[in-house]
Protein backbone atom coordinates (compact mmCIF):
# COMPACT_ATOMS: atom_id res chain seq x y z
CA UNK A 1 0.00 0.00 0.00
CA UNK A 2 2.93 2.36 0.78
CA UNK A 3 4.03 2.04 -2.87
CA UNK A 4 0.39 2.75 -4.44
CA UNK A 5 -0.21 5.71 -1.77
CA UNK A 6 3.91 7.14 -2.78
CA UNK A 7 2.96 6.60 -6.52
CA UNK A 8 -0.28 9.14 -5.92
CA UNK A 9 1.42 11.02 -4.61
CA UNK A 10 4.23 11.40 -6.95
CA UNK A 11 1.27 11.20 -9.60
CA UNK A 12 -0.60 14.15 -8.09
CA UNK A 13 2.30 16.65 -7.66
CA UNK A 14 2.95 16.16 -11.17
CA UNK A 15 -0.28 16.36 -12.27
CA UNK A 16 -0.54 19.76 -10.30
CA UNK A 17 2.22 20.88 -11.93
CA UNK A 18 1.10 20.25 -15.38
CA UNK A 19 -2.23 22.14 -14.86
CA UNK A 20 -2.18 25.53 -15.02
CA UNK A 21 -4.91 27.35 -13.48
CA UNK A 22 -6.04 24.74 -11.75
CA UNK A 23 -2.36 24.20 -10.86
CA UNK A 24 -1.77 26.96 -8.56
CA UNK A 25 -4.77 26.27 -6.43
CA UNK A 26 -3.72 22.71 -5.83
CA UNK A 27 -0.15 23.56 -5.11
CA UNK A 28 -1.06 25.86 -2.65
CA UNK A 29 -3.50 23.68 -0.61
CA UNK A 30 -1.16 20.77 -1.22
CA UNK A 31 1.64 23.13 0.54
CA UNK A 32 -0.39 24.55 2.99
CA UNK A 33 -1.52 20.69 3.86
CA UNK A 34 2.11 19.24 4.02
CA UNK A 35 4.32 22.63 4.70
CA UNK A 36 5.36 21.21 8.39
CA UNK A 37 6.06 17.82 6.60
CA UNK A 38 8.06 19.14 4.27
CA UNK A 39 9.85 21.03 7.20
CA UNK A 40 9.83 18.10 9.10
CA UNK A 41 10.93 15.59 6.61
CA UNK A 42 12.66 17.24 3.52
CA UNK A 43 14.34 20.00 4.99
CA UNK A 44 16.66 21.65 2.66
CA UNK A 45 14.74 20.11 -0.46
CA UNK A 46 15.10 22.27 -3.01
CA UNK A 47 11.21 22.34 -4.89
CA UNK A 48 11.24 21.86 -8.06
CA UNK A 49 12.34 18.57 -9.94
CA UNK A 50 10.19 16.34 -8.16
CA UNK A 51 12.49 16.77 -5.63
CA UNK A 52 9.99 17.14 -2.52
CA UNK A 53 7.51 13.92 -4.55
CA UNK A 54 10.47 12.00 -4.30
CA UNK A 55 11.46 13.07 -0.30
CA UNK A 56 7.74 12.42 0.18
CA UNK A 57 7.48 8.98 -1.34
CA UNK A 58 11.23 8.12 1.05
CA UNK A 59 9.20 9.09 4.26
CA UNK A 60 5.22 8.27 3.12
CA UNK A 61 4.68 6.19 6.61
CA UNK A 62 6.07 9.51 8.43
CA UNK A 63 3.85 12.08 6.53
CA UNK A 64 0.87 13.84 8.54
CA UNK A 65 -2.81 12.38 8.02
CA UNK A 66 -3.57 16.07 6.87
CA UNK A 67 -1.13 16.28 4.31
CA UNK A 68 -1.94 12.42 3.34
CA UNK A 69 -5.39 13.20 2.77
CA UNK A 70 -4.51 16.65 0.63
CA UNK A 71 -2.71 14.23 -1.87
CA UNK A 72 -4.76 11.67 -1.74
CA UNK A 73 -7.75 14.43 -2.90
CA UNK A 74 -5.59 15.92 -5.52
CA UNK A 75 -4.68 12.21 -6.93
CA UNK A 76 -8.22 11.98 -7.50
CA UNK A 77 -8.56 14.98 -9.19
Amino acid sequence: MNRLFAANCAAALLFAASQPALAQDNAAALRNACAKDIATHCPGVQPGGGRIAACFKQNVAKLSEGCRTALKANAAN
